[in-house]
């Protein structure tokens, strides 16, 4: 038998920050099935990688016969480079791209179950385009890489002669010789497939992890991650996996375990190694094999001492079998619940099905007595979401202890909102905006991720969909743990937290008020509107230009705005606590309220100096700066005994506070040198890992006063 080279990538950029730090699980399924399918047919030798300049170097050097690629939104354009680079150093090596970033979808969501022409047109321009690209494995990559690298093994290892024939292989799509078809071969059904999640049938595919063929990946840099079961039984139209009539097929709790085990194995001591593992289930914890499963888990955990948390996706139902997995592995789970709605219209119009409020009341309460809290996805705009319905879904939220965190509606070229009917039948409008980290500079091309996102529905505006941004960067920012002691405060008080943001919102929002904050509000809704483009091509004649893309490179542009500006906030952390402290006493309080206002005034006054954001972040920084804080209410003894009345505080106090040069100096690089020389983001890093910023550098004393 003729030895085959196969180099299968998983590609991420790097940027700025690297895309995505997890094992490439996806690969390592396609590499294991295709070994076992064709064992008897070829020498496989196979090879894995990520990183983009690895990927280059090693087409250039070893020269593959074929060359598979993950294909997702975040590395579409690197993907196809990745193509075109491979084509110049030998037309003859066969690229093969593969997952949901194509416009039929996956599995049975494919033209010849769907009827859309516009569908099939889209596929046939989204090839058209990239003539680099051989095939496109539509279906599962497993099955469908392995029919084309058979086809490609019986053509006598030649693209040519393999495309001269235009017969379309199972599973995937490709262009006619002419140009001028699209060719689509079978559907089939996904692997393992018996109309059952008991069928463990997904067990066919030998483990990557236990085969050794994902060990370079076991080094402590990246996450590992499991995928127990392949799919999902709902149809949300948001997402690229709605439509799948193939539904669920598994893997068996004895071959969970075993990978599990081996993977703790190889990196629960590594030092400063990763410590945690993600289920990449769409519904991780809905069915009786889950919790089962996690007897196995347990046993891992009391081994190793790892996981020391799970990441998981929570299930839409069955809300009994979460809580009993955490309870049973130590707590130690950490379930997404991603309600992306709470109006009724809009849940019907994406086809999905949420917990009822009572049951999703029930679940946090159960998860308050385990001593956690819950966090929710809401996506905007999505069909029939009004401005009016999402501020109440955020209410509901935070009325009940969840932080809500709100993301842009993206367009996927797989999913069914992305699909020109569903467009037309909301009045969608969209827009281009570039990928935060979807970028970098290889082989001297400049290559951008972009993203078409919608902003606009026929119940939602342009300016309301700001609105909603807007607003849902102050939630992030007032929710961070820098500003906890108010959150306390405020509950203390019975000052209702959705209350408060809503009047800071309108506060900063009026056209009268004035200051840095003022202008932190109008530059992030300005950035919002101005980092969309109306088309794909005005987007990259943008950011292509040599100083924008330098810029880009430097994190100056192109970057998370959530992220840049919750840092940016969080510089003028003096300013917030002002406006919070200013909006309480003007909006939700009693003014008469004497002893309230007292309280408030020390707590104010006590937060704005205490972390001395300022000055320790000053380059002009005193050598020495010493004060004494008189204060009415004694907040921070209040804050170490929050279960008392706040009555039992009122008196008068003096704390004399101080910090040095020397401390902010070392500070600042230690800083630098853990998250990186860009001040705002290591600023944001390091307060999102440290309890209590100040306490590094701040010295104080109490001494009270009759």
């Amino acid at each position: 038998m003729k030895n085959l080279k196969v180099l299968l990538a998983d590609p991420r950029h790097t940027g700025l920050l690297t895309h995505s730090n997890y094992v490439p699980i996806g690969i390592g399924y396609i590499g294991s099935h295709l070994l076992k399918s064709l064992e008897n047919k070829a020498n496989i030798e196979l090879e894995l990688y990520t990183d983009p300049d690895e990927i280059f170097d090693r087409i250039e050097e070893w020269k593959p016969d074929i060359v598979g690629i993950s294909n997702y939104m975040w590395n579409a354009a690197l993907s196809n480079y990745i193509c075109e680079f491979t084509k110049k150093i030998d037309p003859n090596i066969l690229c093969v791209l593969g997952g949901p970033e194509f416009p039929a979808g996956t599995g049975a969501r494919y033209i010849k179950n769907t009827n859309e022409n516009d569908t099939f047109d889209k596929s046939f321009k989204y090839l058209l385009e990239r003539p680099c690209v051989d095939y496109f494995a539509w279906s599962d990559g497993e099955v469908a890489f392995a029919e084309i690298v058979e086809r490609f093994i019986d053509a006598n290892y030649s693209v040519e002669l393999l495309k001269s024939k235009d017969q379309p292989i199972k599973g995937s799509a490709s262009i006619s010789k002419d140009k001028k078809k699209l060719l689509v071969g079978d559907y089939f059904p996904r692997i393992g497939m018996s109309g059952s999640i008991k069928a463990h049938g997904r067990d066919i595919i030998p483990s990557p992890y236990t085969s050794g063929l994902l060990d370079k990946f076991l080094d402590g840099k990246f996450i590992p991650c499991f995928e127990t079961a392949r799919g999902c039984p709902f149809m949300c139209t948001f997402c690229d996996q709605g439509l799948d009539e193939s539904k669920m097929t598994s893997h068996s709790n004895l071959r969970m375990y075993e990978e599990l085990m081996y993977v703790g194995e190889r990196v629960s001591n590594i030092e400063n190694g990763q410590k945690h593992v993600e289920f990449f289930d769409s519904n991780w914890g809905m069915f009786n094999k889950d919790l089962e499963f996690a007897e196995d888990i347990l046993k891992v955990m009391n081994k190793y001492d790892w996981p020391e948390f799970i990441e998981a996706r929570a299930p839409k139902s069955n809300r009994e079998n979460i809580l009993k997995i955490n309870d049973m592995l130590k707590n130690r789970v950490r379930f997404g619940l991603s309600m992306q709605s709470l109006n009724i219209e809009t849940l019907t119009d994406i086809k999905r099905r949420n917990w009822t409020t009572e049951e999703y009341i029930d679940f946090l309460d159960e998860l308050k007595k385990r001593g956690k809290t819950a966090s929710s996805e809401m996506i905007i705009p999505l069909p029939g979401e009004t401005v009016e319905s999402y501020f109440e879904g955020q209410k509901f939220l935070m009325n009940n202890n969840v932080q809500p965190d709100t993301y842009t509606l993206m367009l996927l070229c797989g999913a069914e909102l992305g699909r020109d009917r569903a467009i037309k039948n909301y009045k969608m409008k969209s827009k281009f905006r570039l990928l935060p980290k979807g970028f970098g500079q290889y082989r001297g091309k400049s290559i951008l991720e972009l993203e078409q996102i919608c902003v606009e529905t026929n119940t939602m505006s342009f300016e309301g969909y700001l609105q909603c941004r807007n607003y849902s960067l102050l939630v992030r920012l007032l929710n961070h743990k820098l500003f906890e002691p108010i959150y306390k405060l405020t509950k203390k008080l019975n000052i209702n937290w959705f209350d408060l943001i809503r009047a800071f919102d309108n506060c900063v929002s009026d056209k009268n008020f004035k200051g840095s904050l003022k202008d932190y509000y109008d530059d992030f809704s300005a950035e919002s509107s101005d980092e969309c483009f109306e088309t794909e091509e005005s987007l990259k004649e943008y950011y292509l230009k040599p100083e924008n893309f330098k810029a880009v490179l430097k994190g100056e542009k192109g970057e998370n705005l959530s992220k840049k500006y919750l840092a940016k906030g969080l510089y003028i952390y003096n300013d917030v606590v002002e406006t919070v402290f200013h909006v309480i006493k003007d909006k939700l309080i009693d003014k008469d309220d004497s002893e309230t206002i007292e309280i408030l005034s020390s707590a104010e006054q006590w937060l704005k100096n205490i972390h001395m954001i300022h000055e320790v972040f000053a380059e002009n920084a005193k050598e020495k700066n010493k004060f004494n804080l008189n204060i009415n209410f004694d907040f921070p003894a209040w804050l170490e005994k929050e279960e008392l009345p706040l009555s039992k505080f009122k008196i008068k106090s003096t704390y004399k506070l101080s910090y040095n040069t020397k401390e902010v100096k070392n500070l600042r690089s230690s800083i630098a040198e853990q998250y990186g020389n860009d001040k705002q983001v290591a600023f944001v890093k390091y307060l999102s890992h440290t309890s209590n910023f100040g306490a590094d550098i701040m010295q104080k004393t109490s001494q009270k006063k009759n």
